[in-house]
């Protein structure tokens, strides 16, 4: 009799894991892992996180380990204090050790990162030495509809609070057509999300889930007027309204479209006034240099373009870095251009070279961020800079995010711009932290046009005649940048 009550017991549970009503729980809860000290500072045993559900890792002899978190893969070395999360670089206050046979990672600076990209959420018990967490298996739980007189509402059920400003949706309009949702480390329910009740206009649901983010497809059944994406703030669910009714919404697509045309172009010269910046070996001052450069580019971009220009200075003025990107986003800036020249102490370096805003990866890199972040010093009133050092400089650049690919894409226009009118070193698109770069609210690069501690180079840019063909250039990469995307929206 009790042989019979055990497989009735047990065949019970096995119906109840093959139902289509059952799913696993999003979040794993209160979940430990012993804190090891290094120099008294907690560190977490690689050997022990693969004690969680769904991680795992992988060590190369004693150089570096991989680790499957989720699904993510992560990659630490020996001794370094970057490590790769997927395809982005991270950087921690501390670096990884290798003891007694297994990697120690720092705690603060690594789960800092798995907590932002919304794996985890923990808690560090200094009195037991324990790390507790939550194990974020699934951050986008569910899908539901509202029906509406002229559309629906998408309602998406999340665990996380994504940034509004990173999610990227395709534009829409005609029946047949996939309205899709990116959402950066979002994680799918899929058994769920699939089996959800769709609404007109709506007449399927596609998903994909990426490495580093989640894809959400609706494919529509009528033709659409409009979409909006909005946020909740109670709930933190994304909302997707779809409106059918055409003559009411025509002017707010109208709206919608203007907003992404080139038609405010900042151009800050760097440095000026009490500032010199760097200067060359026979004197020239690289104020000068850069307002020249720009005020030759925003005369272009006028003429050619018809854009309105706004420059953060236009004679030689000292301006805060925080003023900067102040006056960029204030003037409704579509795209914000630094222009700077170069320097080091090997006066034999020389080329052009473009920054983006994101933990520098060679040593050359930080120190041409830490030179043109030097101007902070002459600020009379101190603006309460965040330190680019470690986290925060990670936490800056994920709020950029959003503007990331356009980014890159006009930094490598520019620098293959420039590489017709340099015969010198190319030395490519570059990853910094730089202070001006930092809040401006659309896509943005960091130009250095050459090195003045290089004497050739010098002796070019305080030639007239090759700094308009510097602005030219630039003037080229931002042409071929708004073709591809704006014109794309024009059409529409």
């Amino acid at each position: 009799m009790t042989n019979i009550l055990f497989y009735l017991k047990f065949l019970i549970c096995i119906i109840i894991l093959i139902s289509p009503g059952f799913t696993e729980s999003a979040i794993i809860k209160d979940i430990s892992i012993p804190v090891h000290r290094i120099n008294e500072f907690p560190f977490i045993k690689i050997a022990d996180l693969e004690k969680l559900p769904n991680v795992s890792y992988k060590l190369q002899d004693f150089e570096s380990v991989e680790i499957n978190f989720l699904g993510t893969k992560i990659n630490l070395n020996n001794g370094g204090s970057f490590f790769r999360v997927n395809d982005e670089l991270y950087h921690m206050p501390l670096w990884v050790e290798y003891q007694n046979n297994n990697f120690f990672v720092p705690y603060h600076g690594f789960f800092r990162v798995l907590e932002e990209l919304k794996l985890v959420k923990s808690f560090l018990d200094p009195s037991k030495d324990i790390v507790i967490m939550d194990l974020i298996k699934f951050n986008i739980t569910d899908i539901s509809f509202e029906q509406r007189t002229n559309g629906c509402s998408i309602i998406i059920h999340n665990i996380g609070d994504f940034n509004l400003n990173s999610i990227s949706s395709t534009l829409v309009k005609r029946p047949g057509e996939w309205l899709s949702l990116t959402i950066p480390w979002g994680r799918l329910d899929s058994s769920t999300i699939v089996n959800t009740k769709i609404a007109n206009p709506i007449k399927k649901i596609r998903i994909s889930q990426l490495p580093q983010s989640g894809q959400i497809s609706f494919q529509l059944k009528s033709t659409v007027d409009d979409v909006d994406i909005k946020k909740d703030e109670d709930t933190n669910d994304l909302l997707i309204v779809i409106r059918v009714d055409h003559s009411e919404n025509a002017e707010r697509i109208k709206e919608i479209r203007k907003k992404w045309l080139l038609d405010t172009i900042v151009i800050d010269p760097g440095h000026g006034g009490k500032d010199p910046g760097t200067i060359g070996q026979k004197g020239t001052m690289e104020k000068d240099i850069v307002l020249d450069i720009s005020l030759k580019l925003g005369a272009i971009i006028e003429r050619e373009m018809g854009a309105n220009v706004i420059y953060t200075r236009s004679n030689d003025i000292f301006v805060p870095l925080w003023k900067r990107t102040k006056i960029a986003n204030e003037s409704g800036g579509k795209v914000f251009i630094s222009i700077h020249a170069n320097s080091t102490t090997n006066h034999k370096v020389s080329g052009f070279e473009t920054f983006l805003l994101r933990p520098g990866k060679t040593d050359d890199a930080i120190d041409v961020a830490q030179r043109e972040n030097s101007v902070i010093s002459l600020e009379e009133n101190k603006f309460s800079y965040r330190d680019l050092s470690y986290e925060n400089l990670i936490l800056a650049t994920m709020a950029q995010r959003v503007f990331m690919k356009e980014s890159e894409f006009f930094a490598s226009a520019i620098q293959k711009e420039l590489a017709k009118v340099f015969n010198t070193n190319n030395r490519g698109v570059k990853q910094a932290g730089f202070q001006v770069l930092v809040g401006a609210s659309m896509p943005n690069v960091l130009i250095e046009t050459g090195f003045l501690s290089n004497s050739r180079e010098e002796k070019n840019l305080n030639k007239k005649g090759f700094r308009k063909k510097i602005a030219r250039a630039i003037f080229n990469a931002l042409v071929e940048f708004k073709d591809k995307y704006e014109n794309a929206i024009i059409d529409e």
